[in-house]
């Protein structure tokens, strides 16, 4: 079990955000995003500066796919390589184990264009091509990231876009070439894809801004599917939860927040585990899998605040992990 931060923190200052990251998650410490410096720095744009073979630019409504390398995409390079020049002068050379995220093939598909103004989801060529880029940029990313910090790396696939996908509900070009949906099977074949090319320690997927597709999860080969416990509600979520558990899938519970603070007898972690333990109680799930599969985050990215609040969102979950590991049990 462990307790982690998602990515997304506020702020622009990389080497203030690292120095957060691992004082407060120093077992399990990640590569800080932070989309409040601009484009080079958002989940897409971040992205798409790591793709191989395949180039965007920056277009009037989203990013689109290029020919050739753009300005855009060399200021991307620029800014990735002085991200991992501060985090090395922040946590020096030899970490056990580092977490870096990406945008997930489904979420990248329907937010980059092609030339026609339509979303690279509406072509399949272009989506296998988009999705092998995918896979061979971040297996360079997590090569050079353990390299640097001679590190395990584990790889979160954030996939914010993906129930939207599922449901159809992205719109077309114009209204006359609406979005299909897109099925279960085919969204995890494609996530598959995805995990089965990557070297990486580990693969996560991020499914924390909507009710969770189990099935997909299960089927998509990640070891852990990261959600927000708030939205798992209903017999069919339920159902989900419990045999993606049952199964063998790892589970990060979203349940911590930037107005989190932990008082003098820790009371308000304490409410946090109860809370976790008795979910588990009503799935009739054994409490010793608290302590085997389940990890513990805030309930999303934290792009808005200060610094202080993500590190008491980190630090809560901290505590709360430490309280399950301990007296899983006895809550």
């Amino acid at each position: 079990m462990s307790a982690y931060g998602l990515g997304v923190l506020p702020g622009t200052s990389l080497i203030d955000a690292a120095d957060v990251v691992l004082s407060e998650t120093g077992t399990f410490p990640h590569l800080p995003q932070l989309p409040a410096r601009g484009l080079s720095s958002e989940a897409i744009g971040r992205t798409a500066g790591l793709l191989e073979s395949v180039s965007v630019d920056r277009g009037p409504r989203s990013w689109i796919m290029t020919n050739r390398p753009q300005l855009s995409t060399r200021r991307i390079w620029d800014r990735l390589t002085q991200d991992l020049d501060e985090c090395e002068q922040a946590w020096g050379t030899t970490l056990d184990h580092l977490k870096v995220q990406v945008t997930g093939p489904w979420t990248l598909a329907a937010s980059v264009e092609l030339a026609s103004g339509h979303r690279v989801l509406t072509d399949r060529g272009a989506v296998r091509d988009l999705t092998d880029a995918l896979i061979e940029g971040v297996n360079n990313h997590v090569r050079d990231v353990s390299t640097r910090f001679r590190a395990r790396v584990s790889v979160q696939l954030d996939e914010p876009l993906l129930a939207a996908v599922n449901n159809g509900d992205l719109r077309g070009a114009t209204d006359f070439n609406p979005l299909r949906p897109v099925n279960v099977r085919d969204l995890a074949e494609r996530l598959a894809h995805v995990v089965d090319g990557l070297t990486a320690d580990d693969v996560l997927l991020n499914q924390t801004g909507y009710a969770p597709l189990w099935d997909v999860a299960r089927e998509s080969g990640v070891t852990t599917v990261q959600v927000n416990p708030d939205l798992v509600t209903g017999t069919a979520q339920l159902d989900g939860f419990g045999h993606a558990v049952s199964g063998g899938l790892r589970v990060g519970l979203g349940i911590t927040d930037t107005d989190d603070r932990i008082d003098e007898l820790g009371e308000r972690p304490r409410s946090k585990a109860v809370a976790v333990a008795r979910f588990f109680d009503q799935l009739g799930l054994d409490r010793e899998l608290l302590t085997t599969v389940v990890d513990v985050h805030p309930r999303s990215g934290i792009p808005e605040g200060t610094l202080v609040d993500a590190a008491h969102a980190y630090r809560m979950a901290v505590a709360v992990e430490r309280m399950l590991v301990t007296d899983a049990g006895d809550l």
